[in-house]
């Protein structure tokens, strides 16, 4: 699992608490997938890269190039309005 990148929340921001992420994950066991999750309100949004099992390295790593922007986009809009604060039980 690799986090391809991370967008502080709102909560985040306001209580200064870096862990309160969006984070956009690209799960290497869900290839063709990449996951979009807040640390939050758990909130989470798949954004499909079209890839296989059977494609090369490079096949994988440009549908993934090409997936990113509208992911970043997802979740960065996430982060500017999510005001949710995990429970700890």
């Amino acid at each position: 699992m690799t986090v391809i990148a991370r967008y502080l929340t709102v909560a985040g921001s306001g209580i200064s608490d870096a862990e309160l992420t969006v984070d956009i994950i690209d799960e290497a066991l869900k290839r063709g997938r990449l996951s979009l999750i807040c640390r939050g309100c758990n909130w989470d949004e798949p954004h499909w890269t079209g890839s296989y099992y059977d494609d090369t390295d490079e096949q994988t790593a440009q549908r993934i190039a090409e997936t990113v922007p509208a992911a970043r986009k997802s979740a960065q809009e996430h982060a500017e309005k999510c005001r949710a604060l995990p429970i700890n039980d």
